[in-house]
Formats: structure tokens, C-alpha cells, sequence
């Protein structure tokens, strides 16, 4: 080997911050936008509320397959339009660690709307918000169910839209 083909430690260390760099600004341009995060997320805890909420094949489950197509759709829409920009995301994160986080997302998930559902037909009488609208009926479970599950859907999808973790970057 020449040494004009030899690299040097600082130069290999240079490419590496700038490929990690590069990687980052990807990531954050596949972020949607905040309304389109934001309508995610309320259509995921209304799908958490209904389905809670669904005992006894009430009109909650009809809730719960609106607001599960509505997600459908929405993921769809998001998809799409990120391929008319041009931006070209796998659905499954390529890395070990990005497999391992999305199995971690599908597990916290799967408890809370078990949890939420479990709660709430078990819930105590004595619990319930009582009032005069079907909705008042309820115990606080789905609430809180739909409020946990729909604040994490919007701070994943803002802070992980590739579902990958990435190093941050300490110039910003």
C-alpha cells in the first residue's frame, strides 16, 4: 500500500460523524408534520378508548373498527405522500436494535390496551364519573388508557419516525 491510500484515524473518525450526521437529518426529514402527528395520535387513543370501553358488544365497538380504519387509512395517507417527496422509508427498521425497539413498542402497547380493557370491566362502581352522557358511565380505565396510549404514539412518532435509535447529535 502507498501512503496516499492509507487513512488516518482522524480522517476515518471525520466520515463517520458526518455519515452519523447525515443519517440524523434523514430521519428528521421523514418526520411528518405536527398536525399529521397529532391526528395520529388522537385517532390512536380513540381507538384505545373504544375499545376499553367495548363490553358487551355496545356501540363502542363500531368506535373502535371507525377509528381502527381511520388509522389504516391515515397511515396510508402519510405513506404515500412521503413518496411523492420522494422519501422512501422501510416499514421494519433494517437494524438489530430498530427490531428490538419496535417489538418493545408492540409489548408497551399490547399492555396498556389489555390493562385498559381489563380495568375497565372489572372497574369498580364506586369509580365511575356519574353523569347524564353514556360516556359519563364509564370508569376512568379507558380514559387513562387512551391518554397514556395516544401521548406515546405522539412522542414516538415525533421523536422516532423511523422507528431507529439514533445518536444525538451534540453540536445542536
Amino acid at each position: 500500500m502507498t501512503k496516499e491510500n492509507q487513512v488516518t484515524t482522524a480522517e476515518a473518525q471525520s466520515a463517520l460523524e458526518s455519515l452519523n450526521k447525515i443519517g440524523n437529518e434523514t430521519i428528521s426529514l421523514s418526520r411528518p408534520p405536527l398536525w399529521q402527528i397529532i391526528i395520529l395520535s388522537l385517532l390512536s387513543g380513540i381507538f384505545t378508548f373504544s375499545m376499553a370501553a367495548a363490553v358487551h358488544e355496545n356501540m363502542w365497538g363500531l368506535g373502535m373498527w371507525i377509528s381502527g380504519i381511520s388509522i389504516f387509512l391515515w397511515v396510508l395517507f402519510w405513506k404515500y405522500s412521503e413518496l411523492l417527496l420522494g422519501v422512501r422509508v422501510k416499514p421494519m427498521p433494517t437494524s438489530g436494535s430498530g427490531k428490538v425497539f419496535v417489538g418493545l413498542q408492540v409489548l408497551y402497547f399490547s399492555i396498556v390496551l389489555l390493562v385498559g380493557r381489563w380495568a375497565t370491566e372489572s372497574g369498580r362502581a364506586e369509580i365511575r364519573i356519574e353523569g347524564t352522557f353514556p360516556i359519563a358511565d364509564l370508569p376512568l380505565a379507558p380514559y387513562i388508557a387512551a391518554i397514556i396510549f395516544s401521548v406515546s404514539v405522539g412522542f414516538l412518532t415525533y421523536k422516532y419516525p423511523t422507528n431507529e435509535w439514533v445518536k444525538e447529535d451534540a453540536s445542536k
